[in-house]
């Protein structure tokens, strides 16, 4: 086991997600995450969030935007399980389950895909195949908005996270993916498409939200 999971199963439940919270504070500030995606998302959305891990990020987005329906989903065993219980009702959790599992199963489309935190941990030569499913997913849903918030490689706070990500979470394939080859990997996969860049990075720095859509 690694080292976060073995640390998290030790403390129990409660103390795992305080001391998770403070150290995810450390690369991240949640708040500010979920200020700048709320501004690019439309009214009444419903928002598939793939690979969710634990789903603290999510309540800052659930509590500034009541009107906001989610789906998170991950390929562990586990999903959302730190999402607090007052939001359960707007929250539908897929554990054991990938994006192209979503889409084979023909579930609800949603109006928004959230890929927050996943394409670093995705090994370079699967980029594009993880891609082919978004693409799937855009031609059944022309008006999908699709939401990448990743973190762009340099400084400190980048390679403390990746060192993190590396040694606490246990995955030997992280990389960090830099804003301009995020793009010209969009571009490449999923065609053209317009995009608006949040304001994470002036506001979180090494943190990045951008926004790709189709013009319909």
């Amino acid at each position: 086991m690694a080292l976060g999971p073995a640390i998290r199963t030790l403390l129990g439940v409660r103390l795992a997600r305080r001391v998770g919270r403070c150290y995810r504070g450390i690369f991240v500030d949640l708040a500010k995450e979920a200020a700048a995606l709320s501004a690019v998302l439309p009214p009444d959305a419903h928002l598939l969030d793939v690979g969710g891990g634990d789903g603290e990020p999510l309540n800052n987005l659930l509590a500034q935007r009541p009107d906001l329906r989610i789906t998170t989903l991950d390929p562990k065993p586990k999903v959302g399980e730190w999402i607090e219980a007052r939001f359960a009702p707007r929250v539908t959790r897929l554990a054991g389950t990938s994006l192209a599992d979503y889409l084979a199963a023909d579930r609800p489309d949603p109006d928004v895909l959230l890929i927050a935190d996943v394409m670093h941990h995705i090994p370079v030569a699967e980029r594009a195949g993880f891609l082919g499913a978004v693409r799937v997913l855009l031609e059944r849903v022309p008006h999908l908005r699709i939401i990448v918030k990743d973190v762009e490689p340099g400084s400190w706070r980048a390679i403390l996270g990746s060192l993190s990500d590396r040694y606490i979470t246990g995955d030997l394939d992280v990389s960090l993916i830099a804003r301009e080859n995020l793009i010209r990997l969009i571009e490449e996969e999923l065609g053209p498409l317009r995009r608006e860049d949040t304001n994470l990075f002036e506001t979180d720095p090494p943190n990045y939200a951008i926004t790709f859509f189709r013009t319909i």
